[in-house]
């Protein structure tokens, strides 16, 4: 099967005042340099259409028109890790992310599984940050979906992931509440808060030196948005290539201006975050079989392992 090559994404603007031309080049990359009469014929504004003088206030709508070849043409073929008549296992790639978004529809591992497998009702069961790799799940219809959600949910799916960091982890398990900061400059930045009750918890099983950093095997009991990456920089060791989690802030700002990896890998060190998932393992709720699938020979994850040796 294959989606048609237009999709048109609805918007409602909830912010102060805004000059339409600024907020659309910062939310659809694909338009930056664009200020041409085509970027406006893609864009509508309340059902109207809209020029270089058009602004925004909150409780606006915005319709977006984004064409299939505004995407990178890839080459992939999913690899297949599981699958029965409930389950599908794919290795996932660290340049592609799971959910559609505005600049990644077409490339995103949801829409490309459907078009591969020829199957609409193929959907990601859980996440995985864009430059994470490893196992992703999907459930291949509606019933299945609802069955490992709820395992999910209920943490009877255990996790296990890798990371290369900065220094070594001192705790054995990290446990808090992950909150967003007014403080930061990076307004989707997670901060761990561990001085009271814990929404979010990681085990950590193991970490041994990996040259000049540090290896760690760890369990996310939880799946909160950004947990590894979030815990871990609470305790001063970001994941190598996390631009977002680095110490210091202005390695993302530089990054998030200029869009030039360049510029920050010497501070970063890799391309790309060296984290990965590695295993999942589950009692499968209808054969009740005991299920591990694993993607320990990722070549995305080994040429990060390597790198820094």
């Amino acid at each position: 099967m294959r989606f048609s090559d237009t999709k048109v994404f609805t918007y409602r603007y909830e912010f102060e005042p805004k000059p339409l031309l600024t907020f659309i080049k910062d939310r659809y990359q694909v338009l930056a340099q664009d200020a041409t009469c085509a970027f406006f014929d893609r864009i509508r504004l309340n059902g109207c259409d809209v020029d270089e003088k058009s602004q925004l206030v909150s409780g606006d709508v915005l319709e977006y028109t984004h064409h299939r070849a505004d995407e990178a043409e890839i080459s992939y073929t999913p690899k297949v890790l599981f699958e029965d008549e409930y389950l599908l296992a794919i290795a996932k790639p660290d340049y592609l992310p799971v959910t559609p978004s505005n600049q990644y529809y077409y490339n995103s591992m949801a829409i490309l599984a459907k078009e591969y497998f020829n199957n609409e009702s193929l959907t990601p069961l859980h996440r995985l940050d864009l430059e994470t790799s490893g196992v992703l799940l999907y459930g291949k219809n509606k019933p299945a979906r609802r069955l490992f959600q709820m395992m999910f949910q209920d943490h009877h799916i255990e996790k296990n992931y890798e990371a290369l960091t900065f220094r070594r982890i001192p705790q054995k398990e990290i446990n808090g509440c992950l909150y967003l900061s007014n403080n930061s400059l990076i307004y989707t930045k997670q901060f761990l808060d561990t001085s009271g009750p814990g929404s979010s918890k990681t085990i950590i099983v193991r970490q041994e030196p990996w040259g000049q950093y540090f290896r760690i095997w760890c369990q996310p009991v939880t799946g909160k948005t950004n947990q590894l990456r979030a815990h871990f920089a609470a305790f001063n060791a970001p994941i190598l290539g996390d631009k977002k989690y680095y110490h210091d802030e202005n390695v993302y700002l530089d990054w998030y201006i200029h869009r030039d990896l360049d510029r920050v890998t010497d501070r970063i060190i890799l391309k790309r975050q060296a984290l990965h998932c590695s295993s999942v393992t589950f009692t499968h709720p209808v054969t009740q079989a005991h299920i591990e699938i694993s993607d320990h020979d990722n070549p995305d994850w080994l040429e990060k392992i390597e790198s820094v040796l």
